[in-house]
């Protein structure tokens, strides 16, 4: 209990130290926190140090962590640390003899981290942009597609009501045939056109699906009974991306969706290839 109150008043200090940078340095239960060039003497015991923009020497004993933002660390050969050692923006220097027993972390913003850290900042940002336009593709695209088939899309959304189980199954099932199509296809050049209009057509079919299901979401929320189809499907799409966003599930939840579709559209088919033999 004791550690965790010493833990949660470093981290407390450490941030008002942030939000006060020209705080002058200070000391608080034996913290000793400041903004400026920064020794500890060889007889002097602190609990924890945090110099924010300034170099800090250290000969005597700290008892607990040493931080530094934007500063060097220098540790005498005299010297005692029994925390955590952070060195951020900045570099530390040991001497021979120095009794250092817990970890030393350090980040230096140097040429390479500098192209690093930009390097991520532009992967996130692009991840987050593809995201982004991802889920506006899958508003637009289902709102279009009830729009524009309005009452042929019924039957698909009937199936969905009458055996969802069995239109994942059978989407899933198809899903591994199709992987097993495409490596074949794609042993040869002449199969990797066949493979490519095979996406094009699983695309288009996940689009028809999608909004068959967004519909059915759709009349489920409150306030949509007798609103047209492209309302429905809109709402409907709303919550389906929102779910689909969620870390983990989400990603399940858009394979899941693919093999709706899938089963979707091959259980219609059937139902058509049925009709026309009663029909003869």
């Amino acid at each position: 209990m004791q550690t965790t109150s010493r833990q949660f008043l470093l981290v407390f200090l450490t941030a008002l130290l942030l939000f006060f940078p020209n705080t002058n340095a200070f000391a608080a239960n034996e913290n000793l926190f400041a903004h400026q060039n920064t020794t500890i003497p060889e007889k002097q015991n602190v609990e924890n140090i945090i110099v924010m923009g300034g170099d800090v020497t250290v000969y005597g004993t700290v008892r607990d962590a040493v931080v530094i933002f934007n500063g060097n660390l220098t540790v005498k050969k005299s010297a005692r640390i029994q925390g955590i050692v952070l060195v951020i923006g900045g570099s530390i220097h040991q001497e021979p003899g120095a009794q250092v027993t817990d970890n030393i972390l350090s980040l230096a913003f140097d040429s390479a981290t500098k192209n690093s850290l930009f390097i991520a900042g532009i992967a996130l940002f692009g991840f987050w942009l593809a995201r982004m336009a991802f889920s506006l593709v899958l508003l637009v695209l289902p709102v279009l597609t009830a729009y524009v088939m309005k009452q042929r899309i019924e039957p698909f959304a009937r199936l969905l009501y009458r055996s969802p189980i069995q239109l994942l199954t059978v989407g899933f099932i198809i899903s591994l045939s199709v992987v097993a199509l495409s490596i074949l296809l794609s042993i040869t050049i002449i199969g990797i056109p066949f493979v490519v209009l095979m996406l094009l057509l699983i695309i288009l079919i996940f689009i028809v699906g999608l909004a068959a299901m967004s519909m059915i979401v759709g009349e489920w929320l409150p306030g949509n009974a007798g609103k047209s189809a492209e309302i429905k499907a809109f709402t409907g799409t709303g919550v389906i991306i929102a779910c689909v966003n969620l870390p983990f599930f989400g990603s399940l939840l858009l394979l899941c969706l693919l093999w709706i579709s899938l089963g979707m559209m091959a259980m219609w088919i059937r139902e058509k290839m049925d009709k026309k033999k009663q029909a003869l």
